[in-house]
């Protein structure tokens, strides 16, 4: 029996662009991302990774799918811990549904069963990146 995903939603008064733009420029990801800053050409198939002010990855994966500025699916692998490092990759979806004056972010986290550190570790972590986001975004 699979582990159930870890589901994050938050409310963004802003417009689907502008959350994409947070959530695929390393200058934006810096600010509420622990620092990192993302980098990938952004096309499916490619790598994405999210980089600490040193250059070391922090997380990497694959682009899985991509609907600008809708939905964005990556494999993902948690780097900041060589124990993590060595787990199954897993999968973080990002999307991004218009409401009337504001969007939904939902990150879902799954196929993390071969992924424990993992899981315990980004299950802390997302909470506070999406409403850093949130609050990076609304302050723009």
């Amino acid at each position: 029996m699979s582990l159930p995903a870890l589901v994050f939603e938050v409310e963004i008064k802003s417009t689907p662009e502008k959350i994409w733009e947070a959530i695929t420029s390393p200058d934006w990801t810096r600010r509420y991302f622990f620092g990192t800053e993302v980098r990938s050409d952004f096309r499916r198939s490619s790598k994405v990774e999210w980089l600490s002010d040193t250059g070391a990855a922090m997380c990497d994966g694959e682009i899985l799918e991509i609907d600008p500025p809708r939905r964005l699916v990556t494999s993902w692998r948690s780097l900041w811990s060589p124990e993590m490092g060595l787990e199954t990759p897993s999968r973080v979806t990002w999307e991004i549904e218009e409401r009337v004056d504001r969007c939904l972010l939902r990150v879902t986290h799954d196929r993390l069963d071969a992924a424990p550190k993992t899981r315990a570790g980004v299950s802390q972590g997302w909470p506070g990146i999406i409403e850093r986001l949130r609050d990076c975004v609304q302050a723009a």
